[in-house]
């Protein structure tokens, strides 16, 4: 029913995918709105600030189409990268690569990405050495026929032993270990626990004697220095020798078709487990599990077959199932059941083929496990996102919708820190804050926006605040005007969209200081100045001087006028006819007069 059901959704899945092909600007839209959405949401995960926003985004979308391929969605994509980080305590954000091999690992070993990582941290292992020590683990795994998923378990929750014991290959040499475990069904915890009480002398001592003294004769158990030098430098054969012990015990039930225990190995094992400090029933559990592995292997031997490794020899013995009288057999690949004694060369190579055959990458295994329309479906989204997401991710678009938000929130912020706090100025900005919103919704669903329209949006905005701050007296203008100017100067982003702002409205809106006005009248006549009494002569004759008199007129600026006047009159003179009505009402007479000029021109 399963099967059927994952069918229909990989069905539903194509041709959901298939609509979203033949409709792209929607389906830009969407892809740009999912590129913004997770990148928010690794941004918070992070708890960071803006900087590294399109970091976060390239590194999403990145890593979407990879995630995708091995029946992944978007989410899986931004929670593997959250987990990751994490559970490496660095806001650290992992390639494409990193980020498929740790999400397939974490669905084929059922364990999440934090635990995996949390778990290789723990023992020096770096994000990226996961993967391959994962994959070079369940090869091995593979080799020996057992289930990958399951052991890689035991091996994930035991990490932490690798920096208390010593494993031959690191990883592997766990996984080994892990692997045996599996076959003679023996709990690797109580090997562990086994071997911390043996590290002390006196333990060591004392348990050897018991074992001594129930008549074990393994020499690595009942020998108190080599049962301490194991519990540290090979804790995988203190772990055979135990999961052995009762070994000795069992014999085959022909009735049955079944091992048991003896009654006399019964008493013995449970005196055993008692001493060791084993749980009630594991070594009888184990001995049963140990004698039908060698029966195996002992009828594999018999075959007469060439093996290149002991790994295929187990691998043989452990996909053997046993059949009719008590003869194990194995399922050729036509369908054919044959005993394992009478098993052929070629029959064997062709077991061993499909076996190397097997997928060995994680992220391989776990395309297996999706049914065929699943995986279709999952190649299928991976191509569209992988073209929809590029686009999106694309430096002139991302940025410039990062911009667009940038200049929405320093425009939010500048309002509520400068504008009068009445309620229609703040009704005002509150419009357009929402202008802007729109205006960045626009942006995402068209896959970008060009620097005119923007400019051409912003500016309506612009007016229509300004507008408003008109109607409403001077305090009102000034303060709008305050807060576009604040706006243009806090961003400082170096998307189009950003720096068009920025120049755009510094431009348009910064007062520019005005020079002062300096205004030169011609000479004036020497009655105007001097009174009519003074004759053409006296003037003519007289030798010439400057005098450079500043006076305020009331209309607006500083005028600077320069005039020849004849010795002897003063500046004080000159001063009071200055700043007379009479010189005034000339002077403004003079400037209409020359305004006038210019329209006509």
């Amino acid at each position: 029913m399963a099967d059927l059901d994952d069918d229909k959704k990989g069905l539903e899945d194509i041709g959901k995918t298939v609509k979203e092909i033949f409709t792209p600007i929607q389906t830009l839209s969407e892809a740009i709105g999912l590129m913004v959405a997770h990148g928010d949401k690794l941004n918070r995960n992070f708890a960071l600030g803006r900087a590294r926003i399109e970091e976060m985004k390239l590194a999403f979308t990145d890593a979407a189409a990879g995630v995708e391929k091995l029946g992944g969605n978007l989410d899986d994509v931004s929670n593997t990268l959250s987990d990751i980080a994490k559970a490496s305590n660095r806001n650290v954000l992992e390639n494409e690569e990193i980020v498929s091999k740790l999400y397939a690992s974490s669905k084929v070993l059922g364990i999440s990405t934090e635990k995996l990582v949390d778990n290789f941290k723990d023992v020096g292992y770096e994000t990226s050495q996961i993967g391959p020590n994962i994959e070079s683990s369940i090869e091995y795994i593979q080799s020996v026929g057992l289930n990958a998923s399951s052991v890689m378990k035991d091996v994930s929750n035991n990490m932490e032993k690798m920096n208390r014991y010593q494993f031959e290959g690191g990883v592997s040499g766990l996984a080994k270990m892990a692997a045996q475990a599996s076959m003679l069904r023996f709990d690797m915890a109580q090997t562990f626990n086994f071997a911390d009480k043996m590290l002390t002398p006196e333990n060591a001592i004392n348990m050897a004697s018991a074992f001594q003294r129930l008549g074990v004769t393994a020499g690595n158990l009942v020998d108190p220095f080599v049962l301490m030098n194991e519990s540290i430098n090979d804790p995988t054969g203190l772990q055979n020798s135990l999961a052995r012990l009762g070994q000795e015990f069992t014999y085959f039930d022909e009735e049955t078709q079944s091992f048991k225990i003896n009654p006399q190995g019964v008493l013995t094992l449970r005196q055993m487990e008692e001493e060791a400090g084993l749980a009630a029933g594991s070594l009888s559990k184990s001995a049963l599990a140990a004698a039908d592995l060698d029966k195996r292997l002992s009828e594999v031997s018999g075959a007469g077959l060439k093996f290149e490794n002991e790994e295929d020899k187990q691998y043989l013995a452990n996909i053997a199932k046993m059949g009719k009288g008590g003869k194990y057999e194995v399922t050729l690949n036509d369908g054919t059941k044959k005993e394992l004694q009478n098993l052929n060369q070629e029959e064997f190579d062709e077991l061993i083929e499909q076996q190397k055959n097997a997928p060995k990458t994680v992220e391989d295994i776990q395309r297996s496990q999706l049914s065929a329309t699943q995986s279709m479906a999952a190649d299928l989204k991976a191509i569209k996102d992988a073209g929809y997401l590029g686009t999106a991710s694309s430096r002139v678009v991302s940025t410039n919708v990062e911009g667009l938000r940038n200049i929405m929130t320093k425009f939010a912020d500048q309002s509520q820190k400068a504008l009068p706090k009445t309620g229609e100025v703040r009704a005002g900005a509150d419009k357009a804050i929402e202008e802007l919103q729109k205006l960045y919704k626009a942006a995402q669903s068209e896959g970008g926006m060009s620097s005119e329209k923007f400019l051409t949006q912003i500016k309506t905005i612009e007016d229509s605040l300004l507008k408003k701050g008109e109607s409403m007296g001077p305090e009102a203008l000034k303060g709008i005007q305050e807060v576009l100017i604040k706006t243009a100067e806090n961003v400082k982003g170096n998307s189009d969209v950003e720096k068009f702002f920025r120049s755009g409205l510094l431009d348009n809106l910064k007062p520019t200081t005005k020079p002062t006005t300096q205004t030169t009248v011609k000479p004036l006549s020497r009655s105007s100045v001097m009174g009519s009494g003074t004759t053409q002569r006296n003037y003519s004759e007289s030798i010439s001087q400057t005098k450079e008199i500043k006076s305020q007129v009331d209309f607006g600026g500083t005028i600077t006028i320069k005039v020849d006047a004849p010795p002897g009159v003063s500046e004080q003179q000159f001063k009071t006819y200055f700043e007379s009505d009479e010189f005034k009402r000339k002077v403004y007479e003079y400037y209409n007069q020359k305004a006038k000029e210019l329209e006509t021109k």
